[in-house]
């Protein structure tokens, strides 16, 4: 039976080492705790020119609005009218 394989991950930033040391202290878990959970939650940002027809709003992909801006007080009156117009 051999020895089990040491895993080592080193961080040369000195914000990392001290944010997931802090996080860690914070939640109870260890660092290699919050190394995995942070690895797992990271979405790397998609290429664009594969979605033709959508662009991105922060994290999200939408569909490129078509017309004019509605400004909020048209959105409100629009929305008084069909108010009114219910029994």
């Amino acid at each position: 039976m051999g020895k089990p394989e040491a895993i080592q991950l080193n961080i040369r930033s000195r914000f990392a080492r001290q944010r997931a040391a802090g996080l860690a202290q914070e939640t109870g878990m260890t660092i290699t705790q919050i190394v995995e959970e942070a690895l797992r939650a990271y979405q790397p940002p998609c290429d664009n020119s594969k979605h033709e027809g959508l662009i991105r709003e922060g994290r999200l992909l939408v569909l490129k609005g078509s017309g004019d801006v509605i400004s909020e007080a048209i959105a409100q009156e629009a929305i008084d009218l069909v108010r009114l117009s219910r029994p």
